[in-house]
């Protein structure tokens, strides 16, 4: 602003601010070596500091910037990714927007930084609320994380990992051992051979070499209906083209995996057509008997830890992990929220070509 005109300087002070705002989102994109065009920066800017509010995947207008922490949570608990949630986890989310309301009720999604987290950490921790264990407060600091996370999704723009950590509660702790199959353990599993009186630990190993390769829990596996529980697009356009598909009862998300060799086999085995499960009541028994056919398993080839239904998901998590697979198509095997923005286009992405190079990775 020309400085003759009588408010130049206010008006500069607030154009150099926001200046101030471009080059830090410019910067954070610089330092990850990530494209932004100008397109994608004014829209964040948007976002970010103007508070610019857009229509969530359902068409309602979700909350921006510049609403209030608690206005979010509420727009996730009623059309976001905690509506599915099962109804004990939807009440830590209505119990963590009320300690968000006592800690700062006019606080909205831009304040949501370094400070705000350390701060609500001090609130949960003083006398003016009924937590009395950092395992609880490590809680609460997740589930705003979640939220936060979500946020971000939404609008696309970057989630700052950062503000949750290093805190000193355990919520950024990760677990000390993750306890998988090597491929060592793996490879004897798959070669073990069977007596005619064993056939039901036969069912139980195939079973379980189906949850390494699928990253599927057992009773979501189990749960899957012959009716709708394969890509029948795929299958139309070639037999092989064999993919799992469901939804996980934790989370209500959708999984979609296309079937290795091992895993096709597997199916193969056991599936009858007619049915109303993929797999019939023959072969699928309760979880608690499958992990106690799991720990017979696990002496046989003398697994060292407790082998249950779990180690399978965090097996396959393991091994695509060290082959570097991507990140969306992990989230969608898994049955991760895959994020507001992403879930647009997430049924565009199954299709044959994505099938073929997921399996170029896990082919085994």
């Amino acid at each position: 602003m020309n400085s003759q005109y009588l408010y130049a300087d206010f008006h500069n002070r607030v154009i150099a601010r926001e200046i101030h705002h471009l080059k830090e989102i410019i910067q954070d994109y610089y330092k990850r070596s990530e494209v932004l065009t100008a397109d994608k920066l004014k829209n964040i800017y948007l976002v970010k500091h103007q508070g610019k509010r857009i229509k969530g995947v359902n068409g309602t207008i979700a909350p921006g910037a510049s609403d209030k922490i608690s206005s979010y949570i509420d727009y996730s608990l009623k059309f976001g990714a905690t509506k599915k949630k099962a109804e004990g986890t939807r009440k830590v989310y209505v119990t963590l927007k009320n300690l968000v309301d006592s800690y700062k009720s006019q606080a909205v999604m831009a304040d949501l930084d370094e400070a705000f987290v350390l701060g609500f950490i001090d609130f949960l921790r003083s006398d003016s609320t009924d937590i009395n264990s950092d395992t609880t407060v490590a809680k609460y600091v997740d589930r705003l994380k979640v939220i936060y996370r979500e946020y971000c999704d939404q609008y696309g723009i970057l989630f700052k990992k950062r503000i949750f950590e290093r805190l000193d509660v355990e919520s950024t702790k990760r677990p000390d051992k993750i306890i998988y199959v090597n491929d060592k353990q793996y490879e004897l599993l798959s070669e073990m051979k069977f007596s005619p009186e064993e056939r039901r630990l036969e069912i139980t190993r195939d079973l379980f070499l189906l949850l390494c390769n699928t990253a599927l829990y057992y009773n979501d596996l189990i749960a899957i209906r012959s009716e709708n529980g394969f890509d029948w697009n795929l299958l139309k356009e070639n037999p092989e083209h064999m993919v799992l598909q469901g939804e996980r009862k934790k989370n209500g998300e959708e999984f979609w995996i296309p079937l290795n060799g091992t895993a096709k086999r597997i199916v193969k085995k056991y599936f009858h057509e007619g049915g109303d499960y993929l797999f019939p009541a023959g072969v699928a028994i309760s979880e608690q008997k499958f992990n106690q056919n799991l720990k017979v398993l696990a002496e046989k080839i003398k697994f060292p830890e407790v082998l249950s239904n779990k180690v399978g998901r965090k097996t396959f998590g393991t091994w695509t992990d060290r082959l570097g697979m991507d990140d969306n198509d992990i989230r969608m095997i898994f049955g991760h929220s895959p994020g507001s923005v992403l879930k647009k286009y997430y049924t565009e992405r199954r299709t044959v070509e994505t099938y073929k190079r997921i399996l170029s990775f896990i082919q085994r």
